[in-house]
């Protein structure tokens, strides 16, 4: 048998597969391209330079607004002057010497070996003195009837029962206190009654026994003043001081000095409207009295 295989026979068959060959595409294709949009470009801005930085210290920085002025008080805490007022109300006629305690005193003017020993009357009491005024009540040996101090040497025992004795007058910081709460100074004098007291009067005073009267009033503050009344009972003054007799003076405290025959007030004529004395028709020799003196 001859071999089936012979060289030019599988030569032409190789030739012959070759020329029915078929290219076989990608099994994937390729993705189309798109052209991008365009990017828009950007407008350029200006930019502000950076402020500078100070360097200055705060003391050297000047405001735009420079604060305002402190506030200053528009009116001064007022000064009362040194005055004489008068006036009549309810059938009694008064006439205050009426003053600024800043700027004034009262001196208590005593007598030690009793009334009338050294000074028959508030003229003479008050020599060096702008005013002076009876003062407190006595004993008929003489003896002060309450506490008196001068020149810080006490006289006089403190009157802790009397009615006569409610009433402290502190010459030296010019102050009416009640005897419960009062403070030594070196010029006090304790009188009574108490007439006003914290704006309202006293009630059970004597509403007999018209008589000339002395007394010292008192705003609360600063405005200090004395004064005479030439007749009138105890409620009666009270009443009238509570009334407010003075223009321009606020009568907030009231005290009662000796009255009656003792009365006595004597302002100098270095005083505008001064240089008088009220005092009873029957004038009685006082203990002590109250002296007006520039501090």
């Amino acid at each position: 048998m001859k071999p089936f295989w012979n060289f030019p026979f599988i030569l032409s068959l190789i030739a012959l597969l070759g020329a029915c060959s078929v290219t076989i595409p990608n099994a994937r294709p390729p993705a189309p391209t798109f052209p991008l949009p365009p990017v828009p470009q950007a407008v350029p801005v200006a930019l502000s330079a950076p402020a500078p930085i100070s360097t200055s210290t705060p003391s050297e920085i000047t405001p735009k607004d420079p604060p305002p002025p402190p506030i200053l008080e528009a009116h001064p805490p007022q000064r009362h002057s040194l005055k004489v007022s008068s006036s009549s109300l309810n059938g009694t006629t008064f006439t205050a010497l009426t003053f600024d305690r800043r700027d004034y005193f009262l001196k208590v003017i005593d007598q030690k070996e009793g009334p009338g020993t050294e000074f028959a009357r508030a003229e003479f009491a008050g020599r060096g003195s702008l005013a002076a005024i009876n003062g407190g009540f006595f004993n008929p040996d003489g003896s002060p009837l309450g506490l008196v101090i001068t020149d810080g040497q006490s006289r006089g025992a403190f009157n802790s029962h009397s009615f006569l004795g409610t009433g402290i007058i502190d010459g030296e910081n010019t102050i009416l206190s009640h005897r419960t709460n009062y403070q030594k100074s070196s010029e006090l004098l304790q009188s009574g009654p108490r007439l006003v007291w914290n704006q309202e009067r006293l009630i059970g005073l004597s509403k007999s026994k018209e008589r000339p009267r002395s007394f010292v009033i008192w705003d609360g503050d600063n405005h200090f003043g004395v004064g005479y009344a030439d007749r009138a009972t105890l409620q009666g003054l009270a009443n009238n001081l509570q009334a407010q007799p003075f223009e321009g003076f606020h009568i907030k405290y009231a005290i009662n000095l000796d009255g009656g025959t003792s009365c006595d007030l004597w302002v100098s004529n270095q005083i505008p409207g001064g240089g008088f004395t009220k005092s009873s028709l029957f004038r009685k020799k006082a203990r002590n009295y109250l002296a007006l003196r520039k501090r």
